[in-house]
């Protein structure tokens, strides 16, 4: 059974914001909306979201300012801006703050349509994960997201608090890169770790899941957990 989808919507533009909506609900069967960051802010801090879709030019906050003010208090939330303005600024900063998807208006449906198949597809499988308590790794290596436990060939592998941060993670996020400043913000709540210490902490986790490829270190994008079962 598929899990149930969430969406928190921003958009000033009235019309646009019904007909997007109206669109959304084929993939979300919860969609919460809000036409300035202020109000959208309010509600984030209420409630999870899977995805959160906002717009650059709000009244009251840019969206791109209010992008990074929950991306302070959530580092892994998935969210796609959309603006009607092209310039290389406001993408580069979109990918800086790690977003998932940058799309211009006016839209073209069908990139719409697969951008919305390929994030819903990944929400699905992250959902999936959550609610599964013992994850295999690998053939040889499992992690019970619920008791926080590590067992390696049978074998339980005792982690430290920030590996285990860490690890819970990664978990959450298999198979899809999380950046640096993500992975600080949740292990240390700070994005200001020494890049050393984050090597030295996913070379002692990488070590301690003992097999090869385990995380992988993707050049500008941060850091990936595979998984080979």
């Amino acid at each position: 059974m598929r899990s149930k989808l969430s969406l928190l919507l921003i958009e000033d533009d009235a019309s646009l914001l019904d007909e997007l909506s109206i669109f959304l609900e084929d993939f979300f069967e919860i969609i919460d909306v809000a036409t300035n960051a202020e109000d959208a802010y309010e509600k984030f801090v209420v409630t999870t979201y899977d995805l959160v879709i906002t717009d650059i030019q709000l009244p009251k906050q840019n969206g791109l300012e209010f992008v990074e003010k929950i991306k302070k208090k959530k580092p892994s939330q998935y969210v796609i801006v959309i603006s009607a303005y092209k310039e290389v600024d406001y993408f580069l900063k979109s990918i800086e703050l790690g977003i998932y998807s940058f799309l211009t208006k006016p839209f073209n449906s069908q990139q719409l349509i697969n951008t919305m198949i390929k994030v819903t597809t990944i929400l699905h499988h992250l959902n999936h994960i959550v609610d599964t308590q013992i994850i295999r790794l690998h053939p040889d290596v499992s992690f019970d997201s619920k008791t926080k436990e590590l067992h390696v060939k049978g074998e339980l592998s005792l982690l430290t608090l920030k590996e285990e941060l860490l690890l819970s993670f990664l978990v959450k996020n298999r198979d899809v890169p999380v950046r640096n400043e993500q992975i600080m913000q949740e292990v240390w709540q700070s994005d200001g770790i020494n890049d050393s210490t984050l090597r030295a902490l996913v070379k002692r986790l990488r070590d301690k899941l003992g097999y090869a490829d385990a995380i992988s270190n993707l050049k500008n994008r941060g850091y990936k957990l595979n998984t080979k079962d």
